[in-house]
């Protein structure tokens, strides 16, 4: 998992340098995203990124809607910095979704 966290730094920190003329870019996770996945995404990129979780979203046993509220729920709990399984206990669609796919 160490060398995952580096490499995801380093890419991150190449974003983020000057490329002469272009304009800058966010930096992009994608792949393999749900709710359970998006402290350690935001806590690795802060919160100018972009997180792309189809599969995150639509893939939650509930359907697409719920699954949308639980992905929010999960970054209202990081900006909120309350741990995410206690964050659960209070939000159906995130507690269905870490039963889902684990945290």
């Amino acid at each position: 998992m160490a060398g995952e966290t580096e490499e995801n730094d380093l890419c991150r920190d190449a974003l983020r340098e000057e490329w002469g003329s272009y304009k800058r870019v966010f930096p992009v996770a994608s792949g393999g995203v749900y709710p359970a996945k998006v402290h350690g995404n935001l806590d690795g990129y802060g919160i100018d990124c972009i997180v792309q979780a189809g599969g995150g979203v639509h893939g939650h046993p509930d359907g697409t809607t719920t699954g949308a509220r639980a992905m929010v729920q999960a970054t209202e709990a990081w900006l909120k910095h309350i741990d995410l399984v206690e964050y659960a206990k209070d939000h159906k669609e995130l507690e269905v979704a870490l039963k889902f796919w684990g945290c």
